[in-house]
């Protein structure tokens, strides 16, 4: 291609994207350009906050006088808000003063404004402080992992009415709710009272009062599957099965709105009872995770891993989550619980090839990094082709190639949009000024940018989809006669729809430049300006995926370790063959 001087007073700009050069006939703009970008994962961890490691925090709330959480411990924070004031069956202290043991009891009643208020400041005050939030609201004082506190169900149920509002306003912070009200720790368990009938129909309940954007999460598969209307698992639950087919049909949306937490993580082959043993009753590995493989694809999932309990088969590697941690999309984990396994996983180096992550090219690669950096989603854009020049019909078009090599997807709804930056030079004046514009992709969603999909087919573990997902888009830029034979950099961002500044961070290594221009964007490449440009009607060309010629990757399981083999790609593009790699 050739380059273009465009001289005005006092700057010369050299562009090098355009094909024309003083001319006097209509020129025909020429197509999609390749751009020359930092296409490799620089393996940095990541500021998005919204997947992760989480930092747990109680909050205690009272009927008054209660105090927000001022400053959150982390900007993952993992809200262990208790209401057990509101239980007459959650006891509070023992007074052993004067030889007596008189035990202080909380009362069963409605929650009060007060508490309600606190319980909203503290999620001003996260989202001031730029983070986000799993919620988890229970009776245990505390969360010091005390029984039977749940109060009389009717109670449980007005409390839940009581609490949805607060949820609902708060949907641009909260990652999602672990549904929690029943037990020691609200993970429904150590509590008498507790009946699937009672915990369904309190998730119900909240699944009905609030916005289909609020992700409701219980404890166990069984808990989900009967808050979805199944009732003999053993037999119904398999997302293959005709009653399935029947109850997501009736369900509809919500299918994709109920997923589950999991504080028993990978401590044994069963998850420390998460899943069952006996898959005639009740909901065993394979069948959950195939269930959140499907239904969970945009619902966030993870929890607590622990240390192997004595005698069961160890899980609990950074191996065993580069195979299943694609399936069920986890998405976070709690950086303090098991301590002694984080430490673990901090000493030990990641064994496999990943991509990017290779230990062969990679010094002291740790497990905990390589968990860490996968944790729900993670963008990476591989490839990027844009109009060479924008002409008189100023449509800039463009075609993406990006990968998400996260465990996960986005689970929130996110604004795309691309932003115009470039240098302007008002001539007599002397002076040049930043010319920015930035343009919605109302079309595209990011929820769809999906992971790698891992399938099961009998004795082999194979990978059907590599995370590589093509976008396509044009926007109407206008003609500006300030912009004419600029050479313009674009950026695309995905930014929350109500807080402007929580955007995601793209993998890609930045340069010096474009870091200095944020980085809540990621560089697209650039293009020229010119009006004189008449836009041809001619299909601007870039390799598709189904016509691509390659060697699909796939995944060499051996056991419940996964070795993930990398394939390659052949583009065609104006005749000749570029071969590329992924990774």
């Amino acid at each position: 291609m050739k380059k273009i001087s465009v001289i005005t007073r006092n700057v010369v700009q050299i562009a090098v994207l355009g094909i024309f050069l003083f001319a006097t006939a209509p020129l025909f703009a020429a197509g999609l350009v390749k751009q020359s970008i930092d296409t490799t994962d620089a393996m940095a961890t990541l500021d998005n906050f919204d997947r992760g490691f989480y930092t747990p925090q109680v909050l205690h709330l009272e009927p008054s006088g209660g105090k927000p959480i001022e400053k959150p411990y982390g900007k993952l924070l993992h809200l262990r808000a208790e209401i057990s004031e509101f239980s007459s069956n959650a006891w509070l202290s023992i007074d052993s003063t004067g030889g007596k043991r008189d035990t202080v009891r909380g009362v069963s009643q409605d929650l009060t404004e007060d508490a309600l208020n606190v319980l909203q400041q503290t999620f001003d005050n996260i989202r001031d402080f730029g983070g986000h939030v799993i919620v988890r609201v229970c009776y245990d004082p505390w969360y010091n992992g005390r029984s039977n506190v749940t109060p009389a169900h009717e109670w449980v149920l007005k409390h839940v009415k009581q609490l949805a509002p607060v949820l609902s306003k708060n949907t641009d912070v909260i990652v999602a709710l672990e549904m929690g009200m029943h037990g020691a720790y609200g993970e429904m368990h150590s509590d008498t009272s507790i009946t699937y009938d009672r915990v369904a129909e309190a998730v119900n309940l909240m699944l009905r009062n609030t916005p289909p954007e609020l992700k409701i999460l219980t404890r166990t598969g069984n808990y989900s599957a009967k808050v979805l209307g199944f009732d003999n698992w053993g037999v119904d639950f398999h997302i293959d099965g005709e009653k399935f087919a029947e109850i997501a049909k009736a369900k509809g949306d919500t299918m994709y709105r109920v997923g589950m937490f999991n504080d028993g993580y990978l401590g044994t082959q069963y998850d420390y009872g998460t899943w069952g043993a006996d898959c005639k009753t009740s909901i065993c590995r394979e069948e959950g995770v195939a269930w959140l493989e499907k239904y969970g694809i945009n619902t966030p999932y993870g929890g607590e891993a622990l240390t192997t309990a004595s005698g069961y088969e160890v899980i609990n590697t950074p191996e065993f989550l580069a195979y299943e941690g694609f399936r069920t999309h986890t998405s976070y984990l709690n950086i303090q619980w098991n301590n002694n396994l984080i430490d673990s996983w901090k000493k030990t180096t990641f064994k496999q090839k990943d991509f990017d992550y290779d230990p062969a090219r990679v010094d002291s690669l740790s497990g905990f990094k390589y968990i860490n950096d996968h944790l729900g989603y993670r963008f990476v854009l591989r490839e990027s082709w844009l109009s060479d020049t924008v002409g008189n019909d100023g449509i800039l078009r463009a075609k993406l190639r990006i990968q998400n090599m996260g465990f996960g997807n986005l689970t929130r709804k996110m604004k795309a949009s691309v932003y115009i930056h470039g240098m302007v030079d008002f001539g007599p004046l002397d002076t040049i000024a930043a010319l920015n514009i930035n343009k919605s992709l109302d079309s595209i969603d990011f929820r769809n940018v999906h992971s790698r999909k891992i399938e099961i087919r009998g004795a082999d573990t194979v990978m059907t989809f590599d995370g590589n997902n093509e976008i396509a888009f044009e926007i109407n830029l206008g003609m500006h006669k300030d912009w004419d034979g600029k050479l313009l950099d674009a950026y695309l961002k995905v930014c929350s729809e109500k807080k402007t500044d929580d955007c995601i961070r793209f993998a890609n290594n930045m340069s010096p430049e474009d870091s200095a221009n944020g980085l809540e964007k990621i560089h697209i490449g650039k293009f020229v300006m010119d009006s004189r440009v008449e836009t041809s009607a001619f299909l601007h060309a870039l390799p598709i995926r189904n016509s691509l010629k390659k060697n699909a990757p796939f995944v060499q399981r051996e056991r419940h370790n996964a070795i993930i083999r990398d394939g390659e790609k052949r583009y065609k593009v104006n005749g000749a063959s570029t071969l590329t790699t992924n990774h």
